[in-house]
């Protein structure tokens, strides 16, 4: 049994929070609630517990958000995919990890696939290619579950692969 930390890196409003309660509780609520510092959820999965890191949106620009990445053996990346600018963001936020944690495995969420959205095939595919950390790249949605178990699970076997 492994027991290992991952992080949900995104802008505000993206649906961080909600992905994680979509997972680990398999609830959704439409009240908007954002995360202030960060707040910790565990999960545990066959043969893993995972301890998962829901950090505000606001805080790349703070001194302490990298100390927030430390230790973590994988990121889920989180873009609305009705806001393009969080869209833009994920390239930041991948470069961002690396400083802290290079080559750690990366799961890009483009959420709220649940709502009208213009994201093509040739985004997705471009966005697959901003990095080899990135193993897969979902369009999901936390109202109805949509790919997030597929997220979370992916990740998880990455992760245990290399911890094995």
């Amino acid at each position: 049994m492994f027991s290992y930390k991952i992080v949900l890196i995104g802008n505000f409003g993206v649906g961080k929070t909600s992905l994680i309660r979509r997972f680990v509780e398999n609830s959704f609520s439409e009240e908007y609630l954002s995360t202030i510092g960060v707040s910790i959820s565990k999960k545990t999965i066959d043969n893993a517990t995972i301890m998962i890191w829901d950090i505000e949106g606001h805080t790349e620009f703070k001194p302490i958000y990298k100390q927030y990445l430390l230790g973590a053996k994988g990121f889920i990346i989180v873009a609305d995919l009705l806001r393009e600018e969080s869209i833009e963001a994920i390239q930041n936020h991948i470069k961002l990890s690396h400083e802290v944690v290079q080559d750690a495995p990366i799961c890009i969420a483009l959420n709220k696939s649940d709502m009208p959205h213009t994201l093509d095939d040739d985004k997705l595919s471009s966005i697959q290619n901003l990095s080899e950390s990135v193993l897969k790249v979902l369009k999901t949605s936390a109202k109805n579950g949509d790919a997030v178990e597929e997220l979370f699970l992916t990740l998880n076997e990455a992760i245990c692969k290399q911890l094995s």
